[in-house]
């Protein structure tokens, strides 16, 4: 199809030299990066291999290579779409692999590196951590004994591989710096707040209900942070109390971080020896996690300046895309080739109101860096998926929470059908007025939406098929689910944490653990009186008196049972 850019999309895909975009949601930023690389390719010469892309996930390469190919073919270049295999879209993990594998003996590397997934990092690292932690904690050091008898081996885990991780991927030093989190006295109120709710949730269970209260003794008064360093038996399980078990982390957190100030020398000593245990297992096994790649990469380019100048002058345009998601480690990286001797295109894309927080230690704040030292960037701001009424809603809400510093979207696209009613209505929650009340201020959003669905179901603006709720998080969403099945409304519910207990999921399950072993007795049972296909107790009765004391399936494996019914077969 002939894709037309409008006026913001035709500026950033003609600017040269280092660019920011600010591309908000729907505004077609990954348009504009096929046409900026199938532009450069086919209308200004460029080589194929001579352009880096980077994005974030291995999924968005793909799907990035694809669309270049498809618009090089419409473009009639099937040479260069054939040529594509070669080109350097990948990931940033991937960019550094392929950089690694091109000089291996000057990174320091064997040739024969193999990248580590995170279940393998994650096997390596606890073994590392276990090594270290039973060398460190002897009996005979008095203040080592007490690290491992305040934190404990969990707790010192979690703590030392979590520092270790976060400074890493920010390609910093080892060394502990210990900032200040929430008070430890805000914590113990959203807690006991939490109790309190689950205490009187006439809907949860005995034993949830006496978690909560112990736990509310155990923390009455002014605890020491010692004392709620470990809360773990007072933990109560099941979804009713997945707020209350959020709170109780969290204090718990926030007495570690409390601890970890008074014993920062001896935890800085356990962080290097960890360090250099799991780097000794990485060696051992000739591979690297992904922060090794990137960190390795780095070194290569820094400390080699004639590779540095070699893969600078390879690259004569550089995209980045999902800039929001990048951390600084990896921003040293593409400086590094960007800043180098020569002259490139360097292309940053991304809107920071679409980064995920955290995952992969991406850091927004180097967006925003970057954003303002190019003096706001392009801008992205015409819409394409969302209607003007939603967009305007959005930008209404969203203007007032973050401020000059959010940009508002302008609703571009096309839509057959017409809005009735009212597009959008904001339920409001206070969260405060539930306070001390009993009622937790989830549990009544839960009805608050409950009833508004039924008024729209019994009105005839929609059927319960047509109305969908969104979560940021599913861990409650069993209360909304609950509080509309209390209405009559019939529910699918595809998130939160009891997902796989449903029975269509259980069912379906069932059905795959069929397929791979026919044998399974538990699995076959279950599918056979599944909707899927709804035999009846006499079936299953002659099914497993047929096959005697061997597997069920053997019962009809050769022939169908003669006193089966007709129904049945």
């Amino acid at each position: 199809m002939n894709w037309t850019p409008n006026q913001e999309q035709r500026a950033a895909i003609d600017a040269r030299g280092r660019v920011f975009v600010s591309a908000g949601a729907g505004t077609g930023k990954t348009a504009v990066l096929v046409e900026r690389f199938v532009e450069a390719v086919c209308d200004r010469g460029l080589d194929v291999e001579s352009i880096l892309v980077i994005t974030y996930t291995k999924r968005a390469a793909g799907e990035l290579r694809a669309r270049i190919r498809a618009e090089l073919r419409r473009r009639g270049r099937a040479d260069l779409a054939r040529s594509l295999d070669g080109a350097y879209i990948s990931t940033i993990h991937g960019f550094c692999n392929r950089l690694l594998k091109a000089s291996p003996f000057e990174a320091g590397l064997d040739p024969r590196f193999r990248e580590l997934d995170d279940p393998q990092a994650s096997v390596l690292s606890s073994e590392a951590f276990d090594e270290v932690l039973a060398a460190f904690c002897s009996p005979e050091d008095e203040e080592r004994a007490r690290l491992l008898t305040t934190y404990s081996a969990r707790g010192l885990r979690r703590m030392i591989t979590g520092i270790y991780e976060t400074l890493r991927s920010a390609g910093r030093e080892l060394v502990l710096e210990l900032g200040e989190g929430p008070p430890i006295g805000e914590r113990l109120e959203e807690l006991r707040d939490a109790a309190r709710c689950l205490v009187e949730d006439d809907s949860a269970t005995e034993l949830q209900r006496g978690s909560a209260a112990a736990l509310m003794n155990a923390v009455s008064g002014e605890p020491r942070a010692d004392d709620l360093l470990d809360l773990s038996a007072h933990r109560a399980r099941g979804e009713r109390s997945a707020s209350f078990e959020e709170a109780r982390v969290a204090v718990e957190q926030a007495a570690l971080d409390e601890l970890a100030m008074r014993d920062r020398d001896l935890l800085q000593q356990l962080l290097n020896g960890f360090a250099e245990a799991y780097a000794v297992a990485k060696r051992r096994e000739s591979a690297l996690d992904f922060e090794d790649l990137q960190l390795a990469a780095r070194a290569l380019l820094r400390d080699n300046p004639e590779i540095r100048e070699r893969e600078a002058l390879r690259f004569k345009a550089i995209m980045v895309d999902e800039f929001q998601d990048t951390n600084r480690l990896q921003c040293d990286l593409i400086d590094l080739l960007a800043d180098a001797p020569g002259e490139r295109d360097v292309f940053f894309v991304g809107d920071e109101f679409q980064s995920i927080y955290g995952f992969r230690h991406a850091d927004v704040a180097v967006f925003r860096e970057r954003r303002e030292s190019a003096g706001g960037g392009l801008p992205l701001v015409q819409n394409y998926r969302s209607r003007a009424e939603v967009l305007e809603a959005v930008n209404y809400l969203f203007r007032g929470d973050f401020g000059e510093g959010f940009q508002s979207l302008t609703a571009s696209g096309e839509f057959p059908d017409p809005v009735f009613g009212h597009p959008v209505e904001l339920l409001v929650t206070d969260k405060s007025t539930y306070s001390g009340t009993g009622t937790h201020w989830r549990r009544a959003e839960a009805r608050h939406v409950g009833g508004r669905v039924r008024e729209l179901i019994e009105s005839g603006a929609a059927t319960s098929g047509e109305i969908v709720l969104l979560f940021a998080a599913g861990t409650d969403a069993e209360w909304y689910e609950q509080e509309l099945r209390a209405l009559g409304i019939p529910t699918y519910r595809a998130t939160g944490r009891g997902y796989f207990g449903q029975q269509q999921v259980v069912d379906l399950l069932n059905y795959l653990r069929l397929l791979q072993n026919r044998y399974d007795d538990q699995a076959l049972v279950s599918v056979l009186a599944s909707p899927f296909v709804g035999v009846s107790n006499d079936t299953l009765f002659l099914l497993r008196r047929a096959a005697g004391r061997r597997p069920i399936f053997t019962g009809l494996e050769r022939s169908w049972p003669e006193e089966l019914g007709a129904d049945d077969e």
